[in-house]
């Protein structure tokens, strides 16, 4: 090849990277979160009404409302009803209902299917009006940066989130029964972590290192100074131990773990990244 086309492919290469690199990102919407009993939490409307609603990703649902908040908004009943199991251990059985015009921040749903969040346990135990689930926010690239106050939401096709959000293009996250899963390495093994900011605290099974740490069925919290998340140092790293029933994971990274790192999450992509917030902030 001709030492001149050789040096043109090599310039248009790097223009192309270039344009790339210097791409900006789209405006996201932003949705103003604070922190109420330890969860996300967001002004909202639907049909106008106000609501106030945390932010669950670790929730399948798109939204879920409690019934007394529901007998004041302008919703519809489908007719249908579903049960599940709360991470918790709480088996629900649910209205399905359909409403209008969902506003919370920039992020909007002109209609949609939500539950009811019905008795008094579980989610409906919270003092909220009711949530935000994951069935909503999968569709976008997720940015919870709790201490500017905020979640950003950018469009999956968008490029250099994670880089500019995070730091970092990010490493591995995996869809499993319907919730976002990492893999952690320690100093005592590998563990699978749940990513949901619907968890007030970072929950530890207590089984899952049981025989790696001297009396861990004994202990209320445990610290692991190492601790690798999807390839990306975050130790230390505590957790309170406690058993769980949702399966496939050891641990649950909640609002602990939010509180300290802007996160980035990208379900469509794959791809889960984070960095300390600023000292201070």
């Amino acid at each position: 090849m001709p030492s001149t086309i050789r040096k043109a492919g090599f310039m248009l290469a790097f223009v192309l990277g270039a344009a790339q690199a210097g791409t900006p990102l789209p405006d996201p919407m932003r949705v103003p979160i604070r922190l109420e009993h330890g969860l996300p939490t967001t002004q909202a409307t639907i049909g106008g009404k106000p609501v106030t609603l945390f932010i669950d990703v670790g929730n399948y649902q798109v939204v879920g409302l409690k019934t007394a908040v529901l007998a004041r908004l302008p919703v519809t009943f489908t007719g249908d009803s579903e049960s599940w199991r709360d991470a918790d251990g709480h088996v629900f059985t649910s209205r399905i209902f359909r409403a209008a015009d969902l506003e919370a921040g920039a992020l909007t749903a002109t209609q949609f299917d939500g539950n009811e969040l019905a008795g008094d346990a579980g989610k409906a135990g919270y003092p909220q009006d009711g949530l935000i689930g994951f069935g909503l926010l999968h569709r976008y690239q997720m940015v919870f940066d709790e201490s500017a106050g905020e979640l950003r939401l950018y469009p999956v096709s968008a490029k250099g989130v994670f880089e500019a959000e995070c730091g970092s293009a990010g490493g591995p996250l995996r869809l499993e029964n319907g919730v976002m899963v990492s893999e952690v390495r320690t100093g005592h093994g590998p563990l699978q972590v749940q990513w949901d900011t619907g968890a007030a605290a970072d929950v530890l099974r207590p089984s899952a290192i049981a025989g790696r740490v001297k009396d861990a069925d004994l202990l209320r919290r445990y610290t692991f100074d190492r601790f690798d998340v999807a390839g990306q140092p975050a130790g230390p790293q505590e957790f309170m131990l406690r058993q769980f029933p949702a399966p496939d994971v050891d641990a649950v990274l909640g609002t602990g773990f939010f509180a300290r790192h802007v996160v980035c999450l990208d379900p469509a992509g794959g791809r889960v990244a984070f960095r300390q917030k600023k000292t201070g902030a």
